[in-house]
């Protein structure tokens, strides 16, 4: 800029700054006049003087007409005061409200107003002057009081304001809250409150009319008051005419009062031609349109044109949608009118979609039902220009079940036009089912009656990945028959989709049942002939039968035919069939004798003693001999056989007979003696019980005693102690005596022993115990409370721990095992753990210090090597080391920082950290320095640009080069030679150097300059072309000549759908020539329409066929592009349906893809059932002799469909079923798939004509009377029958058994008879004879006395004895002892014996006993002994005195010892029992105990060592085994033995303590314990490794969000590994290449590591700023000095770029032109260049300056420093007065914010300060702002931080989802720069404020403002 400019621009700042000035004085001036009212709420609440509550609401009016509640009121604002009292029954209005401001103590208003209102009160303070508060200072301005005075209504509500008064001095104070009083004093002059009256509608004026106050007298008269206004006057609008009245009163007093009248127009503009709604449609490539309307008039009645404005004028452009465009009119009185209408853009283009898929194939996998199918985004465009809306009824990326599934991908813009995109995902199951549950094989029993068995099996159920129940198919279904044998079934499943799996087992049916022997004959009897004893017996052939259905053999003992001998035989019939069963049938042949025996050799009398086992005795004699003329031995029979007799006596009667029952007798007497004692035959074993729960005792109960004696008489039983006796702990023994009649005693004892059985009870086991290792130890001494515990026996249990409290615990957790047990070994067992948590890192030792070292020459790596650091931990264990580098890795040249990590077991970790720095002094070479170049000159020039390839530069450090060039590729070089040299420098500083030649010629072609891009366009609906045009094409020359253009198809011309290529060929006069070309694509996107589609199609299938041909009218369809679709058909008219439902689709596709479809469906429908074959007629059948069954069989019933399908078949039987007895109806029933079916019905009868047998019909009876009687009841087995029907039998008897019979012989008769009247019988005759011995009537009763205590014998008697006979003949009698004899101590039987002078004997006897109850008398009995048992055995001899008894019956007692003096004892306690006997079974014992007590614990022999075991790779425990444990004691039983794991248990990864524990009866312990530790060697296994992942930054900047597939890992201990991840999928790579590694770490630190790299290539050039240009000087000399501007650049990687020049600024040039070239490279390569001419010509002109000129220059130098001077110092002025008026002037301030204060964490960023306008929210309405930023300099603002700074609302639509909008959007409207004010900022309780005081000189409204760099 030239002095005279800028001398220019001062001057016009400093009248711009007086003019600013003067306009700020005028609107400071006007301000004062106002008060402004605040309200803290916007509504005051409070209750009036009766309590009624009422709210005062402060609003003020907003820009759009409405109402809003604000802090502050600005001036030109209106305020409104709404005034409403609640909860009353009318509704309040007033008519007058004055404020006013009073001075404290003074009732002088200072000034007021008054505004008429009914509802609201509207303060005017710059429109309205009458209404203003003027406020004078005159030094008692401490506060004002504002007080309505409230006319209508008393009493008057309490009010309450808070009001701000700006004063002239710029001095703001806030009024505090006052009470609003009412004065209540009435004046004597009343005038009407102020009336306002609304000018008429075609008027600007009005008359006012008013009631004229009256002046009261005393007398209650009235007279008028005389007023200086005429009621009636004329009133033009808006006058507001003040009308004073006054009263005279008899005192001379005057009293007056004033009011105001108005006229106001109310009436609004009038609007004539306001348009109707507009439409019009969008044109379908763009998403707006012009719109026109009528100019809009408006009159008003005032008679002025009104002011107006609108949202839209005339012609504006709209876009797609509706939007309200609004004109208003208003005039002087503010009167509005509007006019309002819609202009809506319809859009009816729907968008066009891209890239929509073809269909899509995958195989579902083996688990899963579906598949995961994805495809490339589709997108859509729309002539809206904004992105359509879309839904898909499935995304990319969803899951698809096994089938196909039609996507539909729709777009639709905001209009809601509609377009689609459809294909198919066909997802295929290519997965066989899983038979989940295959049968085992079958072993099964056939059936009885059959060959077969019915065998099931559960249902065989299958799953398939599909989701649905695969097919399953059986060659054999479950329930079926099975022949015996074996049989393969096979089940087959198949899913959907045809994939099968298989699987098979075997049934054997095994025939267990035997054959059944049909006709077994019944026993044969035959008589001997009269000179022989045998005949020929002969029977009918044997029949048989098998289930099996083979005949069985047959074989018999003996044959039909054979001779048998007198007397019976059995003949045995067994039949075997194949499979090994048999069945035997047995008969007997009997040949009787009707020669009678004789006895030859009848015995003598016989006594005997009876056998100490039994009640009597085996008694023999010799056998009894009879002969028979038959010459067979006679059966002989006798009362009593040889053998046991019971005691007493008894007369023998011997009967010899034969087979015909010829009988000789012989008889004799037998005496059986008893000698022997009771015995007690359940004496219990010894008993060994517990004690009950928490007791030392418990009640024991043993069986009842069961005494046996062989006199088989009442015993005397006596016990000790009685079941159910409670027994305390210890053994003691149990005595039972039995004493039999005959003074014989038994005597039985057994000991109880009451164990211990309950373990003791531990009080108080700790819970787990949590401490901390110190930082230089690896254990912790750790302390408990004692053990308390409790045992039921009252003894103190013993207690023992694997680890005492107080022990030393190590890092880590180890389990406490706390054991209790009492003296009879009964154990409790309680465990805690105990950690030691280690949270000390490891300490590192000889961590290396910085490493430098230089690169090779060809390498930017170098192998470094360095001592490895090492580690101690307090745990003593070696630390878990992981390095980011180990020592001698290879390092590339640059600074690598190396860290070494060591972690304890506790995961606590130390680092190691230092620097790698490798230097590289290497220069860089420049690989492919360019050949010297030949290029033409371009257009008409002398010069032109010449490029070479990029330079490839390469440098042993590998990174990015700066390359300088003294010309760059691209420069424009003059004709002739010119050498180029080029420069490459490393980051080291390195330089290496290459230059070649650059020689340019002359050659050019024409230039087309305005070649078109490609051209899409729609096609029509209902056309197939389109008028295509585009701009004239303009070509150039560098000849000066236009030069010639053709195209092959000119712009105007109709294309058709598809594409086509245009070219446009340019040439000039030479020939030269220049093509272009570009392709026009008329796009298609409108299916064919379809014409005729049918609706759905039933018909009925005939009754005997399946299928139908259906036929349809033809369908067709046209297309837009006129030709034919193609059709695709998946069923044509006039094909054969088969019955069911079948949809077809017609599917009609143009060229260019786009389809639609007719669907329909055809559905035929069968209705005709089955026609059944062979229906057989009722069955009559006769069921065999031994059965009730019948296998029953007929031909198969057959039927017939017209579906072609075999109808499903169900039957009720099945032919070859078996049937019972009676009639059962057979149902067949047929029906097909449509559900259609037919019956056929029969029926089976079975019937019986077998009669039923009598099994076990009785041989002849033969009987004797009874006693005295001729008669006697005779008794027979059961009648067994037997019948095949298995049915209920009726039988009949002519006697039953039981039946008197009389003396004599009877037939007895049976019949049995069948439900279906089959008869079968048997009969048998009763024999009655007569035999019987005399009766003795009074055989007395066994007598018992009691021996006396000194006596062994006593006298007994009883009655005589009485016998009567049936002969009539008194009997004799005898007596083995007569009633008075001596009977001594014991049991003596007396037998008496009468028979009669037949020889019948009848004997009698009883029992005399003498019992003895007195027990022996025992001497000398020890106390109980207590030893020790030795440490080496189990046993003691223990000794005492030796006990001794007498008895009274004179006799030795018998003696009987547990245990004898000097015998040994085991350990444990022992009852030593004496006991002495008399032979009368009293006893009395001698009982002490004898105590050997074990002191000894167990000896554990073969405690394990340690146990380490390495876990498998694929598992996470191991089973651990250790030999049995062996355990001795001295007590020689051997100890419990118990293990906290035992031996073959599987142990997890980790340390587990086993704890062995013996004891020993006597509860004495021992304990031994051992670790078994298995250690996890294996890391974990990763999957889905990344590999390396190279992406290319974006153009914008140094970062890219890269994303990989997550990466997992499996370990063997089936936790899941610690995974941490250097980077994560999704974060921001920067430019270069960074290593990701993610680490696995199992539990036992074992660790596998997936490395890869993320590379960010940046291929984006630096972006070069201010390129200068073309410079040109002139000069004097042989050279000048030339400046320019450097340029500067940006890169997206957002470092600078490397910059190198070709020259710089301020250099000399010589004559010439010189090329400037600037070089900017970033850190990838990448390179920008700036290149500009420097001109210096020659001043042919140059001379001397004269003097005069010299002085004008000096003198015009001067008077522009003095005007600059004056221009800074109207500007300081002009910012100072600024600042002044700006903080005390402005209504409205900012809402305070908070600025992080700069600072090492907080770099210099952008802050948004907002500014809140309470009254206009659009940012359009502000002019020049200027911005004061008052720092905060608090000591809180530093303590507190930062405040959130976003605001309620942002008025610009480039808000962002913080609140705040970007400086860019609002940096072009600022008119001034920010500037920096001073002061300190408020300090509150939140923190630091920061004020914005904003103003400006137009519309004085304040707005958003932004502070940078702050």
């Amino acid at each position: 800029m030239g002095p005279r400019r800028a001398i220019t621009s001062c001057m016009l700042l400093c009248f711009a700054s007086v003019a600013l000035q003067a306009t700020y004085s005028v609107a400071q001036d006007a301000s004062t006049q106002c008060v402004t009212l605040h309200s803290d709420n916007g509504t005051i609440p409070g209750t009036d003087q009766s309590a009624n509550p009422y709210e005062i609401t402060v609003q003020a009016e907003a820009q759009d007409g409405g109402l809003e509640t604000a802090t502050t009121y600005k001036v030109g604002q209106r305020i409104i005061v709404s005034i409403e009292l609640k909860q009353l029954n009318f509704s309040m209005s007033f008519s007058d409200v004055i404020i006013q401001a009073r001075e404290s103590g003074s009732t002088a208003p200072i000034g007021s107003f008054n505004v008429t209102g009914s509802r609201f009160v509207h303060l005017d303070c710059l429109n309205n002057p009458e209404g203003t508060v003027r406020l004078t200072q005159d030094g008692r301005t401490s506060s004002v009081k504002s007080t309505i005075h409230w006319r209508t209504m008393s009493p008057l509500p309490s009010i309450h304001f808070i009001a701000n008064v700006l004063s002239t001095s710029g001095v703001s104070w806030a009024l505090g809250s006052n009470r609003i009083d009412l004065d209540t004093s009435l004046p004597t002059v009343v005038c009407p409150t102020d009336i306002t009256v609304p000018a008429g509608p075609s008027s600007n004026g009005s008359n006012v009319f008013w009631e004229t106050p009256t002046c009261p007298s005393p007398n209650d008269t009235s007279e008028l008051a005389e007023c200086d206004h005429v009621n009636g006057s004329s009133v033009d609008t808006l006058e507001h005419a003040e009308v004073s009245c006054e009263c005279a009163t008899a005192e001379g007093v005057s009293r007056k009062c004033s009011f105001y009248i108005s006229v106001i127009d109310i009436t609004p503009p009038v609007i004539r031609n306001c348009p109707e709604d507009i439409q019009v449609n969008a044109p379908a490539d763009t998403s707006f349109v012009e719109v026109t309307w009528p100019d809009i008039i408006a009159d008003d009645n005032s008679g002025a044109t009104p002011s107006s404005n609108n949202t839209f004028p005339d012609g504006s452009f709209f876009t797609i949608g509706n939007e309200s465009a609004t004109s208003w009119f208003w005039d002087a009185s503010g009167n509005v009118a509007i006019c309002s209408f819609a202009v809506t853009v319809i859009d009816i283009t729907p968008p066009v979609i891209v890239n929509c898929p073809s269909d899509i194939d995958v195989n579902a996998p083996a688990d899963s039902n579906t598949a995961e199918v994805s495809w490339p985004r589709v997108t859509a465009i729309d002539n809206s220009g904004a992105i359509p809306t879309t839904n898909s009824t499935s995304l990319s990326g969803s899951s698809f079940s096994i089938g196909e599934e039609l996507v539909t991908i729709a777009f639709w813009d905001a209009s809601e036009n509609v377009a689609s995109c459809t294909f198919t995902v066909n997802v295929s199951d290519i997965s066989p089912p899983v038979i989940v549950n295959c049968p085992r094989d079958t072993h099964v029993n056939a059936l009885s009656d059959n060959n077969t068995a019915m065998v099931t099996w559960s249902d065989v159920i299958a799953e398939d990945n599909s989701g649905t129940t695969p097919t399953t198919t059986s060659n054999v279904v479950s329930g079926s028959l099975f022949d015996i044998g074996e049989t393969t079934v096979t089940i087959s499943s198949w899913d959907a989709s045809g994939n099968t799996a298989t699987c098979t087992f075997t049934i054997e049916v095994v025939d267990i049942t035997p054959p059944v022997i049909m006709n077994c004959p019944e026993d044969i009897n035959v008589n001997a002939t009269a000179d022989n004893n045998t005949i020929l017996v002969t029977w009918p052939e044997i029949i048989t039968e098998d289930n099996g259905g083979r005949p069985p053999s047959v074989s018999s003992t003996l044959v039909s035919g054979s001779y048998f001998t007198i007397g019976g035989e059995t003949v045995t019939i067994t039949s075997e069939d194949v499979s090994g069963n048999t069945e035997t049938c047995m008969f007997m042949v009997t040949v009787y004798d009707v020669t009678p025996p004789v006895i030859t050799n009848c015995p003598e009398d016989i006594h005997v003693n009876a056998s100490a086992k039994s009640s009597g005795v085996e008694v023999t004699w010799p056998g009894i001999k009879a002969e028979d003329n038959s010459g067979m031995t006679p059966i002989t029979n006798s009362t009593s056989s040889p053998g046991f007799f019971s005691i007493g006596n008894e007369t023998v009667k011997v009967t010899a007979f034969d087979a015909s029952g010829n009988v000789g007798t012989c008889m004799f007497k037998l005496e059986v003696k008893d000698v022997t004692a009771p015995v007690v035959v359940n004496c219990p074993m010894d008993i060994h019980v517990n004690a009950s729960d928490d007791k030392d005792n418990v009640g024991v109960i043993w069986p009842d005693i069961q005494v046996k004696d062989n006199s088989g008489t009442a015993l005397l039983v006596n016990s000790s102690s009685s079941s159910g006796t409670v027994f305390p702990i210890g053994k003691e023994t149990v005595t039972i005596t039995a004493s039999d009649p005959s003074g014989n005693v038994g005597m039985c004892d057994f000991k109880v022993v009451v164990h211990d059985a309950e373990p003791p009870v531990i009080k108080n086991c700790p819970e787990d115990i949590h401490q901390y290792a110190p930082e230089d130890s690896s254990s912790v001494r750790v302390t408990w409370p004692d053990i308390l515990a409790d045992d039921n026996s009252g003894v103190a249990p013993y207690t023992n721990s694997t680890s005492p409290s107080g022990s030393l615990f190590a890092i880590g957790e180890e389990t406490v095992v706390i054991t209790s047990w009492d003296a009879s070994g009964n154990q409790r067992i309680c465990s805690f753990d105990v950690e030691i948590i280690d949270i000390h890192p490891p300490v590192i030792r000889d961590c290396p210090t910085d490493i430098n070292v230089v690169a090779p020459d060809d390498s930017d790596t170098l192998a470094v090597t360095w001592d490895d650091a090492s580690a101690d931990d307090n745990s003593g264990q070696v630390p878990h080391l992981t390095r980011s580098s180990n020592s001698g890795d290879w390092f590339v040249i640059g600074r690598e920082t190396v860290t070494t990590t060591f972690t304890d077991d506790s995961g606590n970790s130390a680092r190691c950290v230092f620097n790698v720095a490798v230097a590289d002094v290497t220069p860089p070479v420049i690989a492919n320095c360019p050949m010297n170049i030949h290029v033409n000159v371009s257009d008409d020039k002398d010069n032109v640009g010449v490029i070479w390839p990029d330079i490839q530069v390469k440098d042993n450090s590998g990174t990015a080069l700066l390359v300088n060039s003294s010309s760059s590729s691209g420069t424009v070089f003059t004709i002739g030679e010119e050498t180029v040299t080029i420069t490459a420098s490393d980051r080291s500083g390195n330089v290496g150097r290459c230059a070649f030649k650059v020689v340019v010629h002359d050659a050019e072609p024409p230039v087309i300059k305005n070649c078109p891009e490609d051209i899409h366009r729609y096609a029509p609906e209902v056309s197939s072309s389109v008028r295509v045009t585009w701009p004239d094409i303009l070509a150039d020359d560098n000849s000066g000549v236009a030069p010639y253009t053709n195209s092959t198809s000119p712009s105007g011309s109709l294309f058709a759908i598809g594409e086509e290529r245009v070219v446009i060929t340019s040439w000039d006069a030479s020939g030269n020539q220049r093509i272009c070309s570009f392709d026009v694509e008329i796009i298609d996107i409108h299916p064919p329409v379809i014409r005729d589609c049918p609706t759905d199609i039933t018909v009925v299938a005939p009754d005997d066929s399946d299928t139908l041909a259906v036929t349809w009218d033809d369908i067709s369809a046209d297309d837009n592009s006129d030709q034919v679709p193609q059709q695709t058909s998946s069923s044509n008219s006039g094909d054969w349906f088969v019955i069911g439902r079948e949809t077809v689709t017609n599917t009609f596709t143009d060229d260019s893809g786009n389809s639609a479809s007719c669907v329909f469906n055809v559905t035929v429908i069968d209705i005709h059932p089955p026609v059944i074959r062979d229906c057989p007629t009722d069955i009559n059948v006769v069921a065999p002799d031994d059965s009730y069954t019948l296998a029953v069989t007929w031909d198969d019933v057959s039927a017939d469909d017209n579906s072609g399908q075999v109808p499903h078949l169900t039957r009720s039987s099945n032919s070859g079923d078996w049937f019972v007895i009676g009639r059962e109806t057979v149902t067949t029933t047929f029906t097909d798939d449509s559900g259609n079916s037919a019956s056929c019905v029969f029926n089976v009868a079975v019937a019986d004509v077998t009669p039923p047998v009598i099994v076990n019909c009785p041989m002849n009876i033969h009987v004797n009377v009874s006693d005295d009687k001729d008669n006697v009841g005779v008794i027979w087995p059961d009648i067994q029958v037997k019948d095949n029907s298995g049915t209920a039998l009726l039988v009949n008897r002519s006697s039953s058994s039981g039946t008197v019979f009389s003396i004599g012989e009877e037939t007895v008769t049976i019949t049995a008879s069948d439900r279906s009247g089959n008869v079968g019988r048997c009969a048998f005759k009763v024999v009655v004879h007569d035999a019987e011995p005399p009766v003795i009537k009074n055989c007395p009763e066994d007598i018992h006395r009691y021996a006396p205590e000194v006596s062994s014998s006593v006298r007994v008697t009883w009655p005589d004895i009485l016998a009567d006979d049936n002969s009539g003949v008194a009997p004799y009698t005898n007596s083995t002892s007569p009633s008075g004899s001596l009977f001594a101590i014991g049991e003596e039987t007396v037998v008496i014996t009468s028979w009669d002078a037949s020889g019948n004997q009848r004997n009698c006897s009883f029992d005399v006993e003498i019992i003895d109850i007195h027990p022996p008398v025992i001497r000398d009995c020890p106390t109980d002994i207590n030893v020790v048992a030795p440490d080496d055995s189990d046993t003691l001899a223990v000794t005492w005195d030796d006990v001794s008894a007498d008895d009274n019956s004179g006799q030795v007692p018998h003696l009987t010892r547990s245990s004898n003096s000097g015998d040994w004892f085991v350990i444990g306690r022992e009852t030593v029992t004496t006991t002495f006997t008399d032979d009368s079974g009293n006893s009395a014992s001698c009982v002490f105990n004898v105590a050997v007590a074990d002191a000894e614990p167990p000896v554990i022999k073969n405690c394990p060592e340690d146990i380490r075991q390495y876990a498998p790779e694929v598992s996470s425990s191991v089973r651990v085994t250790w030999p049995d444990i062996l355990a001795d004691d001295n007590s020689g039983v051997a100890p419990y033995t118990n293990s906290t794991s035992p031996s073959g248990s599987l142990f997890a990864i980790g340390e587990e303590r086993v704890v062995i524990t013996s004891w020993d009866a006597s509860g004495n312990q021992r304990i031994c314990s051992f670790d078994v530790e298995i250690t996890d060697i294996h890391p974990p296994v990763i999957r889905n490794c990344p590999t390396d992942i190279t992406v290319v930054a974006p153009d914008d900047s140094d970062t890219l969000a890269v994303t990989w597939d997550d990466v997992s890992a499996d370990d063997n201990s089936d936790q899941v590994p610690r995974q941490t991840s250097s980077s994560k999928s999704g974060d921001g790579f920067v430019i270069g290449r960074e290593t990701v590694t993610n680490t696995f770490t199992d539990d036992s630190g074992n660790s596998a590591s997936c490395v890869f790299n993320v590379t960010v290539i940046d291929v984006t050039k630096p972006t070069v700023l201010d390129c200068p240009l073309d410079v040109i000087v002139s000069t004097c000399g042989s050279d000048a000095r030339v400046s320019w501007t450097i340029p500067t650049s940006l890169d997206n990687s957002k470092v600078t770029p490397t910059v190198a020049s070709s020259a710089i600024p301020d250099s000399y040039f010589t004559l010439g032109s010189h090329t400037v070239l600037y070089q900017f490279i970033d850190g990838s390569g990448n390179e920008a260049s700036c290149m500009f001419t420097v001109q210096v010509d020659l001043d042919h002109d140059c001379q001397s300056i004269p003097l005069a000129v010299i002085v004008a220059c000096a003198v015009t130098l001067l008077i522009a420093g003095i005007i600059i001077i004056v221009c800074v110092m109207c500007i300081w002025r002009k910012r100072t007065s600024d600042k002044a008026w700006r903080e005390r002037q402005l209504p409205w301030v900012s809402r305070g914010i908070n600025v992080p204060h700069p600072s090492e964490n907080t770099p210099p960023q952008n802050v948004a300060i907002p500014l809140v306008d309470t009254s206009y929210k659009r940012i359009d309405d502000w002019g020049a702002g200027f911005v004061n930023l008052a720092y905060a300099e608090s000591e809180a603002y530093q303590e507190t931080g930062f405040q959130d700074a976003k605001h309620t609302s942002l008025p610009h639509e480039t808000e962002d989802e913080h609140g705040y909008a970007s400086i860019g959007e609002y940096q072009e409207k600022c008119q001034a720069l920010p500037e920096q004010a001073t002061g300190n900022a408020k300090n509150t309780n939140r923190a630091a404020e920061s004020r914005i005081v904003v103003g400006n000189e137009t519309s004085q409204k304040g707005n958003e403002y932004f502070i940078y760099h702050v």
